[in-house]
């Protein structure tokens, strides 16, 4: 292995474990995109160009491997949780307050029944913080497409949760 991807390893292993967790939505397929992921950049990190975010670079390889899970598996399979174990480990990292987990619990179900492009944006947007431009980048997309898809994703989210305006 490539001495040199060392430090990007250890300083983007924890947002990319949230970002795969928050794609995946069950710990067992995360860890399989986090190692996927991992795998992929560490093969291509002769590719990567220094001058620019290892991050995006690193997030748009994520996404791109996510993509291809759905194509392989069927999507309920990646959107639940497993076994009850498997739910409370993924909500242990939440909080130990109980409406805090409540809470959390209404938004991972909301999160689950978007269409896969939809929640990567929402994931990308509003747990990444990455502006619609970024997210075009990332995603290769038009930023109208982007915005298409956040507002559906919201429209949705909104539904699923019953928040009025």
């Amino acid at each position: 292995m490539n001495k040199k991807i060392l430090p990007y390893i250890n300083e983007y292993s924890l947002s990319l474990t949230k970002l795969c967790n928050s794609l995946c939505c069950n710990s067992h397929d995360a860890q399989d995109l986090f190692q996927s992921t991992w795998e992929k950049a560490i093969r291509n990190f002769k590719r990567y160009n220094p001058e620019k975010s290892f991050e995006k670079w690193l997030f748009t390889i994520c996404v791109n491997t996510y993509r291809d899970m759905l194509k392989r598996f069927d999507n309920k399979k990646v959107l639940r949780f497993k076994t009850t174990e498997e739910k409370e480990k993924f909500l242990g990292a939440v909080s130990d307050n109980v409406a805090e987990k409540d809470d959390y619990i209404a938004l991972h179900s909301a999160l689950k029944k978007l269409k896969p492009e939809h929640r990567e944006v929402l994931v990308l947007h509003y747990f990444r913080d990455y502006p619609i431009k970024e997210l075009a980048s990332i995603l290769s997309i038009p930023e109208g497409t982007v915005k298409s898809r956040l507002h559906l994703a919201r429209e949705q989210m909104k539904k699923e949760m019953s928040i009025d305006e």
